[in-house]
């Protein structure tokens, strides 16, 4: 496969993954709410959920590189900026 979704390693996007974990904790939840009649476990499955996915979240988006810094070639732009020290004072 060529292109900009190229994926030689057979990797997958992180947050792809992130997706596929979100996916199914709510499912998971959703079980624990039509199955488990004790509304108390419930809310503890649906806040162990909501952080699970959250979190997954989190990770995903580290090991993502905004688009905006990248350049037209698809290689990540750095951009320097001058010292504040060389900037004539006013007054």
């Amino acid at each position: 496969m060529t292109g900009q979704h190229a994926d030689p390693i057979g990797a997958t996007e992180p947050v792809a993954i992130a997706e596929a974990v979100r996916a199914l904790l709510v499912a998971i939840v959703t079980t624990g709410w039509i199955v488990i009649p004790d509304t108390t476990i419930n809310v503890v499955v649906s806040v162990v959920g909501f952080t699970g996915s959250v979190v997954s979240t989190v990770l995903a988006r580290r090991k993502v590189l905004p688009l905006a810094k990248l350049g037209p070639d698809g290689v990540p732009v750095i951009t320097v900026v001058p010292p504040a020290a060389d900037t004539p004072k006013e007054g």
